[in-house]
């Protein structure tokens, strides 16, 4: 007998919620786990659904489930789960009345479970077109700081990749690179200076950062 687990959290995942409380807002998201491990997080506005997320097993069948689902609500696909290089890799995809779109996106998340990588490609041509990727180092000791001194927790660095998967723009979440968060490469890496170095990271490091391939880290 499979095991069950139900809890509620905001739209946006910032806080949990009981069922009262989720159905009193009216805008939340209730997730679904199955024998420990998260099946389903369906997407609530004004109490009625309206989509979600749901992670596929290699045994089932995506256009049942799509049907099962409600094929007309807003329902992303997440299957083909891989393990590379102690990276967790997660294909999702999209469908219009049953038919997977053009493009998908291959996600990859660190033991931490820090989502590091979102990628987006051609369905067809299986070319890697836009991306993000994203350097955490939140809570992470800061090498010119005092001894105990830690990174904010949400400190990232956001690498996003336009449409031909060249290096576009910028954006950091920590002001100690400046007032504006978003930058042109050239300009970041002018206010950053040795920011990588310092922190300890590798050549092959920096590189996976910059650029929209590979997908997974060798490091």
């Amino acid at each position: 007998m499979s095991a069950k687990m139900i809890f509620f959290t905001t739209a946006y995942d910032e806080e949990f919620l009981t069922e009262e409380e989720a159905q009193e807002i009216g805008n939340y998201r209730k997730h679904i786990w199955i024998n420990n491990a998260l099946k389903k997080e369906e997407a609530y506005r004004e109490n009625q659904l309206w989509g979600g997320v749901y992670y596929l097993s290699p045994e089932e069948n995506v256009t049942e489930v799509l049907i099962a689902l409600g094929q007309n609500l807003n329902w992303t696909i997440k299957d083909n789960k891989q393990v590379m290089n102690s990276y967790t890799v997660w294909d999702c995809k999209s469908y219009d009345n049953l038919v997977q779109k053009a493009t998908y996106t291959r996600i990859v998340s660190d033991a931490e479970e820090n989502e590091i990588a979102f990628i987006t490609y051609d369905s067809f041509t299986l070319q890697a077109t836009t991306g993000l990727k994203i350097y955490h180092y939140g809570n992470k000791p800061i090498p010119w700081g005092s001894s105990g001194n830690l990174f904010e927790e949400d400190s990232e660095i956001h690498f996003r990749f336009d449409e031909n998967g060249e290096l576009e723009s910028i954006f950091t979440t920590d002001i100690m690179f400046g007032n504006d968060p978003i930058y042109r490469p050239s300009s970041f890496f002018k206010v950053a200076g040795n920011f990588f170095e310092e922190m300890g990271g590798s050549d092959d490091e920096l590189y996976y950062y910059t650029h929209i391939e590979p997908l997974v880290p060798n490091f």
